[in-house]
Order: structure tokens, then sequence, then C-alpha cells
């Protein structure tokens, strides 16, 4: 028998049962088939070898982090935007029950998309704790004459902690009436007391939102706008570096687009530069 005659010479190959001496599995394979098989499923193996050797022995690529990175960030914006385009249809369907209710009338002076935030508004007026302490507070400082005062020349010496972490967005204007800074910070970010006080208002308003003031020893005044929770009710005695609200995401009006923290600084019922005795990022 020729050498490609047997290379070609097929076999009968049989998987028997040995308790019922039958037959489970049968085919017919050749040498050269088997041979071909074994070749190719080495050359396969060796394929996947050197490309998984070359994947380990890659350098970390930074291009390909980045790239995933701007897609995670991608992706929390679109949910951001959605978020609040859920919020505006919720607020648009209670609008709707408030004017079938008959508690708004469609010819009111107020815009139909207005009505949630004077809502809002209501909601959080000032309890009568809080105009009491305000009123005591007010009335007791009135006549103290004996309250350590902090002449301005030694302000620069005081150590105040920056109010958040951030870079300043839009600096103290009093020409157009901005009487602090912008800090552009991360929603939720934590807002920290410059110094050691007390809370002197702890409210939200319609042109600043979440607002807390803390009133320090020498007549220095800080103030916190634009805040997205308040942490600290009025009359609260807050430590320097304690958290006492959140940064706002979108609240509030001002100069700075987007999530920030507006804070200002008053001595002796004046406004002062917080870039001058603070140090931002």
């Amino acid at each position: 028998m020729s050498l490609l005659r047997r290379f070609t010479y097929r076999y009968r190959v049989s998987v028997v049962n040995e308790d019922e001496q039958k037959e489970v599995l049968g085919t017919r394979l050749s040498v050269f088939y088997f041979s071909v098989g074994i070749f190719l499923i080495g050359l396969i193996g060796a394929l996947i070898g050197n490309r998984i050797s070359l994947m380990k022995s890659q350098p970390y690529s930074v291009d390909s982090d980045y790239k995933l990175r701007q897609t995670v960030i991608d992706d929390a914006l679109r949910v951001d935007s959605l978020m609040s385009v859920m919020e505006t249809r919720n607020r648009y369907l209670s609008n709707i029950q408030e004017i079938i209710a008959g508690r708004v009338s469609t010819d009111t002076v107020i815009r139909i998309d207005s009505l949630s935030l004077q809502k809002s508004v209501e909601l959080m007026e000032p309890t009568s704790r809080e105009e009491e302490f305000v009123r005591q507070f007010e009335e007791a400082e009135r006549y103290n004459i004996t309250s350590q005062s902090v002449p301005m020349q030694d302000i620069r010496s005081m150590s105040l902690f920056r109010p958040t972490q951030g870079l300043v967005a839009s600096s103290f204007n009093t020409l157009d009436s901005h009487f602090g800074v912008d800090i552009a910070a991360s929603p939720n970010q934590s807002v920290v007391s410059v110094l050691d006080g007390t809370v002197l208002v702890s409210s939200f308003t319609a042109e600043s939102g979440y607002t807390i003031c803390v009133v320090h020893p020498g007549e220095l005044v800080s103030v916190y706008k634009h805040c997205e929770s308040l942490l600290r009710k009025s009359g609260d005695k807050v430590r320097q570096g304690e958290v006492i609200a959140l940064v706002g995401r979108n609240t509030g009006g001002g100069e700075t687009p987007g999530s920030h923290l507006h804070f200002e600084l008053w001595y002796q019922g004046q406004p002062i530069d917080p870039e001058k005795y603070i140090l931002f990022q």
C-alpha cells in the first residue's frame, strides 16, 4: 500500500457501551484529516497565546483611560439632563393639578412656570423660631458695648478657612453689586464655616436659593448662598471647618452658571473682598 494511500485510508472510530455492547458514537476518520485537525488546533492555540502575550507586554494606555473617563462623564451629564427634564415635567403636571383644583387662577399675573417656585418660597418662609432668634440677637447686640471688636487691619492676621474647594469663577465687584465671590465647585460638595460662630439665618429665598449666614466674633459675618441643602439651623453654634451646607446644583441666580457657591464676607455692615483674606485654589 502506497504512503499516500495510507494517509487517505479511512478508519472507523467507534465508542461502544461496554455493558450493552452497543455502539454509541461512530465516525470515519483518516490519518490525513486527523493530522490536519491537530495542526489547525495547534495553530489557533499559538495565535491566541501570542495575542495574550502582546496584550500583557503593551504599556498602559493613557488615551484609552481618558476616553473611558470621558464616556463616564458624558453619561453622567446625560443622566443629569434627564433628571432636569423629569423635574420640569413634574412641576408642569403639579401646576396643571393646581389649576384644575381651582387653587390657582388661570388669569393670574404670575407665569405658569413660576408657580412651583412661588409655592416653594411660601413653604420655606422663616419660622417663628427663626424670627424670634433674629430679633433677640439684634436686640442684645444693639446695646452690647463690651463686645469684642477686630480692627480691619487685624483681619489679615486671622486664619480663615476657605468655605469650599474650587476656583473663583466670579470675583468681588461692588460696581456690579456683586458683594462676594462665586466659587465653581462640584454639586453636593461640602461647605464649611470659615470661623467659629453662630448661625444667624438658615433659610430659602427665591433669589439666592438655600442660604446660611454665620456671625463671628469681631463684627464679622460670613454668608453662603446657592446651596443644595442646609445642615445647620438658626441659633446653632458652629466650629471653624465644620460642614454647614452642601454646594447647590444650579440653584438660585447669580453671574456664574452651573453649580457654585456664592460666598460673602461682611465687616461692620460693609462687604469686603474675600480673596484678600482667604487663599482659594
